[in-house]
């Protein structure tokens, strides 16, 4: 470790940061954070690295490394990137289980067809902002949820119900539901990540039902059980235990270790609304929360079965594809105006 890589790191960055400073939000919060980055970075770049400990360099290239990461999430979260009617879905999921406003959803687009993830390097590691407050005086009101998603599925409605799995992870983490059960129960290693699996497969159920079933048994058909994960067939068959109320000894530690950590339970969120317009092809009118995130399963149903009236207009498989993702994402985005109307607009 030497100053001169420090420096190179830190030009690197500058290019970046030069490059962000024209990002546009949605979410102010965002910009809020975005300036901490900002100022953040012209406190770095006023040091002279010359002379530093090994110790004082390392720690200094971890906070530009923090910068980067931030960086590139709220580059792919501007008001031309983000898949907004998803996120918006899953913010109205976060806001469920922590209203403290302090989280913010973020995404990186990926070229890899398979990249959906959850990173908790943003959101839950405290570490980072204690050292970055202590040197530099600089406080962050927010966090950063990191979900990764694969860049040519953003605006896949269908492909992106597996995000909810992965906000169920960041739930997880926040309030350590499988870490303290894993404790209670002396699980082995591996035994906690299934857990962790399981009740993100759960979380997300809530609100979707069996939809991200339909594309996980696809994008990991028949994987058996590793180190990581348990075994895709034996997720789809905890999620219909979860919406079936069946009996099952790792879902009920779930749901026990959820109640008495959270003081929410795992319980079924959404409302099923019929599919109707959606076979007339008109958006569905979404009238509360329960209905908005039963759309995707509305969406997964028709693509699944064969529909009289799709087929009576002889619409390919690829034109059905693209007719129920504009339905699904029109849906969401017209209940998205009604609300910010009802708002503004007193009765």
């Amino acid at each position: 470790m030497s100053p001169e890589l420090i420096t190179l790191h830190l030009s690197q960055l500058q290019k970046s940061i030069e490059k962000s400073k024209t990002n546009k939000y949605a979410d102010s919060r965002k910009r809020d954070y975005h300036d901490n980055i900002l100022k953040l970075f012209d406190e770095l770049n006023k040091i002279n690295y010359d002379g530093f400990p090994e110790t004082s360099l390392v720690l200094t290239k971890k906070i530009i490394d923090f910068c980067f990461v931030s960086v590139e999430f709220l580059d792919d979260s501007t008001l031309v990137n983000i898949p907004h009617e998803i996120i918006y879905c899953l913010e109205k999921a976060l806001n469920e289980w922590d209203d403290s406003n302090q989280y913010i959803i973020v995404t990186s687009l990926h070229n890899d067809l398979n990249c959906f993830s959850f990173n908790a390097y943003l959101s839950l590691n405290e570490t980072f902002y204690d050292i970055i407050e202590a040197l530099f005086s600089i406080s962050f009101n927010h966090r950063l949820i990191q979900i990764n998603l694969p860049k040519y599925l953003s605006q896949d409605y269908l492909a992106n119900v597996v995000l909810y799995h992965e906000l169920g992870h960041f739930v997880d983490m926040r309030y350590k539901i499988t870490e303290r059960l894993s404790n209670a129960l002396n699980l082995t290693v591996v035994q906690k990540e299934h857990y962790g699996e399981f009740f993100s497969d759960v979380f997300a159920a809530q609100y979707i039902g069996e939809a991200s079933n339909s594309y996980l048994n696809y994008i990991a058909y028949n994987v058996p059980d590793s180190s990581t994960h348990p075994s895709t067939n034996s997720r789809i068959e905890m999620v219909r235990h979860f919406l079936n109320c069946d009996n099952d000894k790792v879902l009920d530690a779930l749901k026990t270790a959820a109640q008495l950590i959270t003081k929410k339970e795992l319980r079924n969120r959404r409302k099923v609304i019929t599919d109707a317009d959606f076979r007339a092809f008109i958006p569905t009118i979404i009238t509360n929360e329960e209905e908005l995130h039963s759309i995707f399963e509305v969406g997964w149903g028709l693509w699944l079965s064969k529909v009289a009236e799709f087929e009576l207009k002889n619409i390919s498989k690829f034109e059905k594809y693209q007719i129920l993702n504009n339905l699904i994402e029109k849906s969401i985005s017209n209940y998205m105006i009604l609300e910010k109307w009802n708002k503004y607009v007193p009765y």
